[in-house]
């Protein structure tokens, strides 16, 4: 009699066991599901953000980077010369956005290709296009992956190719060559020559010019000085003359002359 009301309180002890377990399962489970909806909910809030701000980029011209947290994380992946990680939206702003805009000459006019989210992040996938600096057209497809906390971008790893954007960076180190003038650059010190080679302009280092027509060696001599893209010449016999340099060509007393190449 006792062994079998021993077996009887094993069972139901078994079952007990077997029933409390199952209602904690039920319950994880329950709460991993409110859980897991709950995220979904609010990372459809922050695709529908995200879509706003898009569109406000898209139709106003209003900068999709306003939404951005002022501690971001920003990483632009690849080995463009802006790939890197930005740690804020004021370092980010001055070392990659500002860079890329500068060297466009018209605003970048982005078209959205999906807009899609999970639990943690939303993937805003659009291509983008502009006029570069040199007149070229400029093209990139981008892939954000964004995460929102508080209605605001608090980090994002930007894909996108790499290989256009890099050559559209080459064009600051050519346009900043170009600014730069011919004082500065040194590219005036050399030999300047008509079309006809009749007239051979040689600038000096020293500021001094030495300047043949047709046989007639140094027919004129003298010093020069530089501003900016200007010169001033000063002959040895006393009278004056000017001119200036435009496109890597020196107009000088109602002449056009070139660079001899070397």
């Amino acid at each position: 009699m006792k062994a079998a009301m021993s077996k009887y309180l094993l069972m139901k002890n078994v079952h007990f066991l077997i029933v409390i377990t199952y209602l904690f399962i039920l319950s994880c489970s329950c709460s991993a599901k409110t859980r897991y909806v709950n995220d979904m909910e609010a990372s459809e809030k922050s695709k529908m953000l995200i879509a706003s701000y898009f569109d406000n980029w898209k139709n106003d011209g209003t900068s999709f980077f306003d939404i951005l947290d002022e501690n971001v994380t920003w990483t632009v992946a690849g080995r463009s010369p802006v790939s890197g990680i930005y740690q804020g939206k004021a370092n980010f702003i001055e070392n990659a956005v500002k860079p890329i805009l500068k060297q466009l000459s018209t605003p970048l006019q982005p078209e959205l290709i999906s807009l899609t989210h999970d639990k943690e992040y939303v993937w805003l996938h659009f291509k983008a296009k502009a006029t570069a600096i040199n007149g070229s057209p400029y093209e990139n497809t981008y892939l954000w992956k964004i995460i929102v906390k508080d209605n605001r971008i608090i980090t994002v790893v930007a894909f996108l190719d790499t290989q256009e954007l890099t050559e559209l960076m080459k064009l600051n180190k050519n346009e900043s060559a170009m600014n730069k003038t011919i004082e500065v650059t040194k590219e005036y010190i050399g030999m300047w020559v008509t079309k006809d080679r009749n007239v051979r302009h040689e600038l000096l280092p020293n500021n001094r010019y030495d300047e043949a027509r047709g046989n007639r060696k140094s027919a004129y001599q003298g010093q020069y000085t530089l501003s900016g893209n200007h010169i001033d010449y000063i002959d040895d016999t006393g009278f004056t003359a000017d001119g200036y340099f435009k496109d890597g060509i020196l107009y000088h007393g109602g002449m056009i002359l070139y660079k001899e190449k070397k």
